[in-house]
């Protein structure tokens, strides 16, 4: 049983996370906008908000016209709405946002999954990744005109699902359910075990007795189960 996992296998994880993530996000803004035109159903961005995705609805001139809660609270000084513009202090980053709208403006149909993402740097935090999505209401343009969903990834570490629900669902010690709470962070056992002023050989231990009641084997195994308890 391998109870320490390279952080090559975490990052392959969240690598294939985002990979899901992604396509589910386009999938779930195709279905909203549809929805959205044939009645009076709430904008993709209220649906991104629901799976806690950070989204903003822009018109076709690249004005907002509506930002979920998500969004908001990720909104900084280095990334925010500014005069109904997406403002990014980041000055590569701005080009390459406009350069994005105009392109997406003449070539709609372009998948964004095969675009680069928008990298945002940020003065005293992680980047943010910005991806712009069409969005239509129907098989061709709505009346509307073309319309855009900007999604916002805020880079930092994920909070792990609440240790007292883990402990229940899993049957787990109060110390094995905090471990656990930031293993499927996706940190490594040792940085855990440092953060928890544990020793390492106690958290390969208590590691050791969560793999056992989760029925896991490998740390990727685990996270992936963990990430599925709200």
């Amino acid at each position: 049983m391998n109870f320490l996992d390279t952080s090559s296998e975490v990052c392959g994880l969240r690598a294939e996370e985002e990979r899901i993530l992604a396509s589910f996000t386009r999938r779930l803004i195709e279905i909203s906008a549809t929805a959205s035109a044939r009645a009076s159903a709430p904008p993709p961005t209220t649906a991104l908000n629901f799976v806690r995705v950070p989204a903003v609805m822009l018109d076709e001139a690249g004005v907002v016209t509506e930002a979920n809660a998500a969004a908001e609270a990720i909104f900084c000084d280095d990334v925010k709405i500014k005069e109904r513009r997406i403002f990014v202090r980041d000055a590569v980053a701005r080009g390459l946002l406009k350069e994005a709208i105009d392109s997406l403006r003449t070539a709609p149909r372009l998948n964004p999954l095969l675009t680069d993402p928008i990298i945002v740097q940020r003065h005293d935090k992680l980047p943010i990744i910005l991806r712009i999505w069409p969005c239509y209401g129907g098989a061709d343009k709505d009346a509307n005109g073309a319309r855009f969903v900007v999604t916002l990834n805020a880079l930092g570490p994920r909070p792990g699902p609440p240790a007292p629900v883990l402990a229940k669902t899993f049957g787990l010690t109060p110390s094995e359910a905090k471990l656990a709470c930031i293993i499927a962070r996706g940190v490594p056992p040792n940085i855990a075990a440092q953060e928890l002023k544990i020793s390492k050989e106690t958290a390969r231990n208590q590691l050791k007795s969560i793999f056992a009641k989760t029925d896991t084997h490998r740390q990727s195994e685990l996270v992936a189960l963990l990430l599925q308890v709200e």
